[in-house]
């Protein structure tokens, strides 16, 4: 009898203790630890990436990095990519995304989202890239006709086995992709607070209470999302190349902090750019699938780590085919011709000039009056010195050809009114210009920035631009389409893609300059009186 006692005593203690304290029993109530490395907007950047001051990136820099950092934790560790692996290098023009893809299906990462530039090449090519893909790729917001090569390719969300717990990813790619690149028929990019709301709802439906946003629209987009849908612990980000924590110019720390509408922790972060970094994200849930603990330390992938020898030497076996082209030199400059992203997409640089100069010069017999480029379609500098082939792709990697339309004088100022929109957040729009001097108030509403336009023919001599006068405009395929927001030029009058290539232009132009020395700062004009 004392033996019953005291075994139903004993089990009415452990009872009780459940009861009152049930979270302080690790036994019954374990926390769970995930590490997420991940990366976004590789552009294509296979090599190492040499300035004055640094040498960041490599694929097979990267390769090392990941598998040490692997094999401290190998069971908790997720490899997750953000976006944009398409567009940016030579590699690209080449390979169309399959020798990135060949490094990333051996890196072993588990799953990607769709940026903006996977659909530069229209869907044939993601279909092809995707298809071969060792991982899958999610974006909720992208629906896909049932006439398109993408069908069935591209899930709204997976579920992911983590050392024998399950998470929830869902992808979102930018809405605007639509004007930031070429999808073509049969894809949409929807509203990304409804597809998310959709998809975490799917997620909880089927039991899912750790969930990661891995997304490709900006980090304030990011930022918005964490703070008005519940039920998200975690965005990894892409598209807006931002540096956190101990990246060079971050000015927000990694990962950044908030909180869901219903109080929950939400960690955001995002990896800059060009595969500089890896980011590093070790996070601890409570068994209700709740962020209790974090910690965050992205490593630069710099010359301290050595390359791993078999992407080495797969690496050199893709660029070999490069280097005649990467040696074919077509011109010299005495200056560096600025092609920066913090410098073409906020202001007037000497390479926007070079390049809106090469297409107006071309279409002048056509009666061309007026150049117009988004600084966003130029994507690299130039050094002084000897110019290749290769360089000119690399600042022109898009393979527009040019268009050619007549806009009024109204809808000029509208265009240029567009390109300094968004001038305060480096946005692609900004416009490059020939034919054109204009001054603007970066300080004055939105729509009302543009104070004054003149129109400058070829021997320098100024006119006020008259608002009901036609102008012929000559600009890229992309922006005649309406790409970056220049739903101005879908109104044109006698539109025409002319079917010269961009790319071809500008070399053609680079080779009949003896030297070029062209300077910037004389066609778009800021008020100083701010």
């Amino acid at each position: 009898m004392k033996r019953t006692l005291k075994f139903g005593l004993s089990l009415f203690l452990i009872g009780l203790i459940l009861a009152i304290a049930p979270q302080s029993l690790g036994l019954f109530y374990p926390e769970f630890n995930l590490r997420i490395l991940h990366t976004n907007d590789h552009h294509a950047h296979l090599d190492v990436i040499t300035t004055k001051e640094t040498q960041l990136g490599g694929i097979a820099q990267r390769k090392t990095l990941i598998d040490q950092l692997k094999s401290e934790n190998p069971r908790e560790t997720l490899l997750l990519d953000a976006g944009d692996i398409f567009q940016g290098t030579l590699y690209f023009n080449q390979y169309l995304g399959q020798a990135d893809l060949s490094f990333y299906n051996q890196m072993n990462y588990q799953a990607g989202t769709l940026g903006n530039h996977e659909f530069d090449r229209g869907q044939g090519i993601l279909a092809d890239f995707i298809k071969k893909a060792k991982f899958p790729i999610v974006s909720a917001n992208v629906k896909v006709a049932d006439y398109s090569p993408l069908k069935n390719l591209v899930k709204p969300w997976i579920i992911l086995s983590v050392n024998g717990e399950k998470i929830g990813v869902f992808g979102l790619t930018v809405e605007e992709t639509a004007k930031l690149s070429s999808p073509g028929e049969g894809v949409t990019f929807t509203n990304t607070m409804e597809a998310t709301k959709q998809a975490v709802a799917e997620l909880k439906q089927q039991g899912i209470n750790k969930i990661i946003g891995l997304t490709h629209i900006g980090f304030e987009s990011d930022l918005n999302l964490a703070r008005n849908i519940d039920d998200i612990d975690i965005i990894i980000g892409g598209h807006s190349h931002t540096p956190l924590g101990s990246m060079p110019n971050a000015t927000q720390p990694y990962p950044v902090v908030t909180n869901t509408p219903n109080g929950k922790t939400v960690l955001v972060v995002t990896d800059w750019e060009w595969g500089k970094y890896l980011g590093d994200l070790k996070v601890k849930f409570n068994r209700q699938g709740d962020v209790i603990s974090w910690q965050g330390s992205p490593h630069a992938i710099d010359n301290t780590i050595p390359p791993d020898a078999s992407f080495a030497k797969q690496l050199e076996a893709f660029s070999t085919p490069l280097e005649i082209l990467r040696q074919t030199i077509i011109g010299k400059t005495d200056v560096l011709l600025d092609g920066s992203r913090d410098t073409i997409r906020t202001q007037e640089t000497n390479l926007g000039n070079l390049i809106a100069d090469a297409i107006l010069n071309k279409f002048r017999p056509d009666g061309a009056q007026i150049a117009i480029v988004n600084g966003g379609g130029i994507r690299s500098s130039i050094p002084p010195g000897q110019i290749s082939v290769s360089q000119v792709i690399e600042v022109l990697p898009f393979g527009n050809t040019i268009g050619r339309l007549d806009l009024t004088g109204e809808q000029i100022k509208q265009a240029l009114e567009h390109g300094v929109s968004q001038v305060e957040l480096g946005e692609g729009r900004f416009p490059q210009i020939a034919g054109l001097r204009f001054i603007y108030d970066p300080k004055a509403p939105v729509g009302s920035r543009v104070l004054s336009v003149f129109v400058v023919d070829q021997t320098g001599q100024e006119k006020p631009l008259n608002l009901t006068t036609t102008y012929r405009v000559i600009t890229n395929s992309f922006m005649l389409n309406g790409g970056d927001g220049y739903e101005v030029m879908k109104a044109g009058k006698n539109s025409v893609d002319t079917g010269f290539l961009f790319l071809d232009v500008v070399i053609d132009y680079i080779k009949q300059q003896s030297n070029i020395n062209v300077k910037s700062g004389d066609r778009i004009m800021v008020k100083q009186s701010l």
